[in-house]
């Protein structure tokens, strides 16, 4: 039985489409690498400079914060060998989605990068730019998927995003 708590922050997704199974996957260090950098901010300085799986496992001293500017663009990107699963799903008419932790700002970038490498996502979610816990908006968007899917596969390289989506039934997860 599908789960069917919905969050209101999230805009329900279309069920019109004969499309059964959805991939959704992660963009950083998931499907490419890129440039950007997470700063670490104290007092109005930078203090030094994280790449994403970095920033996953990285803890604040006191007195500093992140600043994630570099991430609302998209800085010389690499695609990684799972943009090639998401390039052959898509041939086969399944939905693409792409979940990322970046800001809203940085999805027409993502994008232009997709469909260079020839990937049309069906959407691109943003959850990142505020101070919300980015693996429960990822949890509450991968539900809204499902609900709308026979079959889901989410791919992820964050620890912290693989286990929030490890608690939802009826997600396939599968950690990069």
């Amino acid at each position: 039985m599908k789960n069917s708590k919905k969050d209101s922050r999230v805009a329900p997704l279309n069920a019109d489409n004969n499309n059964m199974k959805a991939f959704v996957f992660d963009f950083d260090d998931t499907l490419a690498t890129t440039d950007c950098s997470v700063e670490v901010i104290f007092n109005g300085s930078v203090v030094r400079e994280l790449t994403a799986s970095e920033f996953n496992t990285f803890k604040l001293a006191e007195g500093e914060s992140f600043c994630f500017n570099q991430f609302k663009n998209i800085i010389n990107p690499v695609a990684l060998p799972l943009t090639q699963l998401a390039i052959d799903v898509q041939s086969e008419n399944h939905n693409v989605f792409i979940l990322s932790a970046r800001p809203v700002e940085a999805t027409e970038a993502i994008n232009s990068f997709l469909q260079s490498i020839g990937i049309q996502a069906k959407r691109i979610i943003c959850v990142g730019g505020k101070p919300i816990n980015i693996s429960k908006a990822k949890r509450t968007v991968l539900m809204s998927i499902i609900e709308n899917h026979e079959v889901v596969w989410f791919f992820d390289d964050d620890d912290k995003n693989i286990e929030q989506a490890n608690s939802i039934s009826d997600l396939n997860v599968r950690k990069v």
